[in-house]
């Protein structure tokens, strides 16, 4: 069997004096979409952190391919194919939508490039519209398609989103989840991170809900929406 594209096993991490994830094991396959779910402050942006190298583990593995790199740099996970669009954007605000996208170009480890710009910007037409634009001249959907995209220009094997959708006036949220669905529709592994529980289930594989910095349920939506009281006591559904 093919391993996971990243996977953790028995993962500790935290701020301080405090310890944040409690053991957590989670696998992310080839093509497979994960939403990691979950009431604010139980662990899940403590976890994204930690896969990409942001956060020191203090126990457990985390592995890329089947390899160990819980000590390897954020930069080296990068170059393995995994890319994050960030909580808050992280776009370049003095540089164009163009900067900003090419900036981030670069093919994957086989030196292919199945997110080209010309796919990029057929994907996201407002950044084509706005390509002379600088990010702080950006809407903030515009800027989180910018980010999206930027993700996307470095051609990953798996895209984490980081609250793509926060603070979003609805239609543009409808924008990003119809992306996120083009996305997935090509094949990217995923792993999506969002307070829309709805939308998140419909885009995605599998889900994993923290509570506590512990996974306390694993498997497919369809199963998590026929369980009402477990959605209620777990994310306020």
């Amino acid at each position: 069997m093919t391993p996971p594209i990243l996977e953790a096993r028995g993962l500790q991490a935290g701020y301080g004096e405090g310890l944040v994830l409690r053991g957590v094991d989670i696998a992310v396959r080839p093509g497979e979409a994960i939403g990691l779910m979950g009431r604010n402050g139980m662990g899940k942006t403590t976890l994204i952190r930690t896969l990409l190298g942001q956060l020191p583990a203090r126990a457990g593995q985390v592995l890329a391919d089947g390899r160990d790199i819980t000590r390897e740099a954020t930069f080296r996970r990068a170059q393995r194919g995994i890319a994050v669009v960030p909580e808050g954007r992280g776009v370049f605000a003095s540089l164009s939508v163009m900067e900003n996208l090419l900036l981030a170009a670069r093919p994957d480890a086989d030196g292919r490039t199945p997110w080209p710009l010309e796919r990029v910007l057929t994907t996201f037409p407002r950044l084509a519209q706005r390509a002379r634009n600088r990010g702080d001249q950006l809407s903030g959907g515009e800027q989180q398609m910018l980010a999206i995209g930027r993700a996307l220009m470095t051609n990953p094997r798996l895209l984490i989103l980081d609250e793509a959708t926060e603070g979003l006036a609805p239609l543009l949220r409808d924008e990003i989840w119809r992306t996120i669905r083009t996305i997935r529709e090509a094949g990217l592994a995923c792993i999506v991170v969002d307070k829309t529980v709805g939308a998140v289930l419909s885009v995605v594989d599998r889900a994993e809900i923290l509570v506590k910095g512990s996974l306390v349920w694993s498997g497919r939506p369809d199963a998590l929406r026929a369980d009402p009281e477990l959605m209620h006591r777990h994310l306020g559904v």
